[in-house]
């Protein structure tokens, strides 16, 4: 089967996500494609399928992961049931155990009817699978927080072979841990289960057009007054943004975790951070990605639900919102304990470029990058993630027009080599333009281990595109 009208499930684009990815910029060049219904016939395409197999969720990675030029392009829309759901309760978390093609918002929606329960963090993106967020250490925001893939308490895969093998906290918890951020190089994910807590609210508080200087002065402060911390910027270069920012600090209400781990109540910014400029932002602003000429609106400072609060393209509903506007990505993750550090080299390579508009502003000016947006992250101990210590996420929106891709393209490599003094380590499903020598510096020991059971699920490399098998196993790699 190769239709996809009849899974699109609303998803600007999804129609047609066989043939490329969300923005464009990678061609996936298969030469056959399948759309299984059942497990068992996702296990029969495997078994018979010419290689490379790749999977494709919704299309949201822009570097080449899923590329599969002359081999097998497989789509697990069809396979998106929630199988099994255990309730949270009081000192308990619960669980929801999902096929492998099911999207975060659908998880959200299911969790959302009679206030059953949460997820402890989401994407900023929620319209995208699990499977394919945890592949490639996809995260949310919070320094107490650790990339989607810590919430997996058991993973099953479709191995080469067409066989079923399944990892779990019970029965593996340390190659579960390990294998959690796998690239699509084990095998087919046909089922998950992930971790669900009871049912919160968020309490965010944006603060716009703040002093960029006094916000990243005071970052390493700012995270801890808060559960989560989003920090976006048009500042570090040229545009209508310039020197400044905006924040957003979230309070999870009543929160999940134990006491030491939470925040401490919500208070104002002070004066001194804010200066002149900055405010808290109460008016309605449009959602990221939404239709320009026709946003899609929130308030970005209120109490709502987890789903709509954690995430930029969920309502008060559960529902997915508009993603019209489509942007090119790159992501990379420094230790916070030089976060400051890391800021200034990025401020320092990106002064010359020429930013949009900020979403405060009446203007309408596009440039070489839309944002840049700071998230933290919780460290975890997946053989490939990129976060293996307390983390800041620095994400760059670029530009996805064509006219400017060719520098954009010139732009990733200089953002690199400012931020590799600082064993910055990239986002697998985003731009980079990183050397295998340079994977195999900062992963060692974990890609090895990586590599050992990449090895027992399919030896003869299947599951390996070009891609993945520069970056992962061999000394030479894709040009930028």
């Amino acid at each position: 089967m190769t239709d996809t009208a009849d899974v699109s499930r609303g998803c600007r684009g999804y129609e047609e996500n066989h043939v490329q990815n969300w923005c464009g910029n990678i061609s996936f060049g298969s030469k056959q494609k399948f759309v299984p219904s059942t497990v068992e016939e996702l296990q029969q395409v495997v078994r018979d399928a010419a290689p490379p197999l790749r999977v494709i969720g919704r299309g949201h990675s822009f570097s080449p992961v899923a590329e599969c030029a002359g081999g097998t392009l497989v789509s697990l829309a069809r396979l998106n049931l929630v199988l099994d759901f255990q309730p949270p309760s009081d000192g308990s978390v619960g669980s929801i155990t999902v096929q492998g093609g099911t999207t975060y918002s659908e998880i959200a929606k299911y969790l959302a009817v009679g206030r059953r329960g949460a997820l402890r963090n989401l994407p900023s993106c929620p319209q995208f699978t699990v499977a394919g967020a945890i592949a490639t250490g996809t995260h949310g925001s919070g320094v107490h927080i650790p990339n989607l893939a810590a919430d997996v308490s058991m993973l099953e895969f479709v191995r080469a072979d067409g066989t079923l093998v399944r990892y779990s906290r019970e029965t593996d918890a340390a190659t579960l841990e390990g294998c959690r951020v796998h690239l699509g190089c084990l095998g087919v994910v046909s089922e998950l289960r992930l971790d669900v807590v009871p049912f919160f609210e968020v309490d965010a508080r944006t603060y716009a057009d703040v002093p960029l200087e006094a916000a990243v002065r005071a970052l390493p402060e700012l995270w801890t007054r808060c559960d989560s911390l989003s920090v976006w910027t048009s500042g570090f270069g040229r545009g209508p943004g310039s020197g400044s920012c905006w924040i957003t600090l979230r309070h999870f209400l009543p929160h999940w975790a134990p006491p030491e781990l939470r925040a401490p109540p919500a208070a104002p910014l002070e004066a001194a951070l804010l200066g002149e400029s900055g405010y808290l932002l109460e008016r309605p602003m449009g959602r990221y990605c939404s239709d320009v000429d026709a946003p899609t609106t929130y308030s970005p400072t209120r109490r709502e639900p987890w789903h709509s609060a954690l995430s930029l393209t969920l309502d008060d509903k559960a529902e997915e919102t508009s993603m019209a506007v489509v942007d090119l990505q790159a992501e990379f993750f420094v230790p916070l304990e030089r976060a400051t550090e890391a800021l200034r080299a990025v401020w320092a390579a990106s002064a010359g470029w020429a930013f949009g508009s900020p979403p405060t502003s009446a203007e309408r000016v596009k440039g070489l990058v839309d944002a840049i947006e700071l998230r933290q992250v919780k460290g975890d101990k997946a053989w490939l993630s990129p976060a293996p210590v307390d983390s800041l996420g620095i994400h760059v929106s670029f530009n996805a027009d064509l006219a400017v891709r060719d520098e954009v393209m010139a732009a990733v490599p200089a953002l690199e080599a400012a931020l590799a003094p600082f064993g910055a380590r990239f986002h697998w499903g985003k731009l980079s333009c990183l050397r295998a020598a340079r994977v195999a510096e900062l992963y060692g020991e974990g890609l090895e281990q990586f590599r050992s059971l990449c090895d027992d699920h399919d030896r003869e490399g299947k599951f390996r595109n070009d891609h993945v098998s520069e970056l992962l196993w061999r000394r030479a790699a894709p040009e930028c």
